[in-house]
């Protein structure tokens, strides 16, 4: 029987940068993963902003995630000889109340880093005319699906991944054994599954469908991020990702045509050009009730963990807590913060 350190549940964006993180600090590990079971990793986006617009200020922690998010994958693109981090600028059309507000905050030396100036005319074309036009920095974009699909064939390579379905009541749990696999800790990076997770039902977890279409636009710039209501995002070709919605009672990753109506018409408001919509996806995010990771060590089980509920901030959270996460299953003694600690909902 092959014995490792530590299993991981789930191969989203918490399960892959926690595997990264134990990997490169010489731990032996396994990922389990469904691959019928949907990711919203795959479906998401992956923008970054550093800026909460509704009320201007700076995102969570922000200071703290970008350094390290940054430097993360950019060790991860040298090691699966693939760029899928991208910097790019950011448009906020604005009201005259918002511009006001946009003045005050770049006059602060804490919003520095994220606001690069504020326009009297768009710096692109094709935008809808506003009383002025922010533009951050700091923002850009993780191409998710290439970022999961590069990291499987590495696992895939050094004999990491298996893929299977894996239940808490069906496997040999209590005695740590999976298949042929003896493990010391066990993980579990679910999403949005953890919702239904019979040792982690106490976690106030708040699924959200969200939906995103492509779009094909060839007069539109790509050298910006647009962002007021909906997000406008180049990925190249011409062709950018557009969205987003939020529903919490049809929790299914079939996409809905009031969901594309929703994106369509917020996108008209924005921007004037022609478009076609060449995809249509919608997946669960994990989302927690106070929009905070859940992070942490079962309350009986001393070898369960939990890394989960990164949500729309994904991308910026995950590799610092992967990080917090991987401190924590190796130094026993390791206090994480009371804020994302999942006995917080005991």
């Amino acid at each position: 029987m092959k014995k490792i350190e530590v299993l991981i549940v789930g191969q989203g964006l918490a399960g892959t940068l926690l595997a990264f993180e134990l990997h490169l600090a010489g731990v032996s590990v396994r990922i389990v993963n469904n691959p019928q079971k949907s990711t919203a990793t795959r479906v998401a986006a992956g923008m970054v902003n550093p800026l909460v617009f509704k009320r201007m200020t700076k995102s969570w922690m922000v200071d703290e995630l970008l350094p390290v998010m940054k430097k993360r994958y950019r060790v991860l693109e040298e090691l699966l000889g693939e760029r899928f981090y991208f910097n790019l600028p950011m448009i906020k059309p604005l009201s005259e109340q918002e511009t006001a507000l946009w003045h005050e905050r770049k006059s602060d030396e804490k919003f520095a880093p994220f606001i690069n100036e504020i326009c009297e005319s768009s710096p692109v074309d094709r935008v809808f005319e506003s009383h002025a036009y922010g533009i951050v920095k700091g923002s850009g974009y993780l191409k998710t699906g290439l970022f999961l699909d590069a990291a499987k064939r590495f696992f895939q390579q050094k004999g990491m991944l298996i893929e299977a379905d894996f239940s808490v009541q069906e496997n040999d749990f209590e005695n740590r054994v999976f298949q042929n696999i003896q493990f010391n800790k066990i993980v579990f990076c679910e999403g949005h599954y953890l919702k239904t997770h019979p040792l982690f039902d106490f976690i106030r977890l708040q699924p959200a469908k969200g939906e995103v279409l492509q779009i094909y636009a060839p007069d539109l710039s790509e050298e910006y991020i647009i962002n007021r209501r909906v997000f406008v995002l180049p990925i190249g070709d011409h062709r950018f990702k557009v969205g987003s919605t939020y529903e919490w009672k049809d929790l299914t990753d079939i996409p809905t045509e009031d969901g594309k109506n929703s994106i369509v018409d917020r996108l008209k408001d924005l921007i004037h050009v022609d478009f076609s919509i060449e995809q249509h996806w919608a997946g669960v995010r994990p989302t927690v009730i106070d929009r905070r990771p859940v992070l942490g060590k079962h309350p009986q089980h001393e070898h369960v963990f939990v890394f989960n509920g990164l949500g729309t901030k994904g991308v910026m959270l995950a590799p610092y807590f992967a990080n917090e996460m991987k401190v924590l299953i190796l130094d026993g003694n390791y206090q994480i913060a009371d804020e994302v600690n999942c006995k917080r909902f005991l």
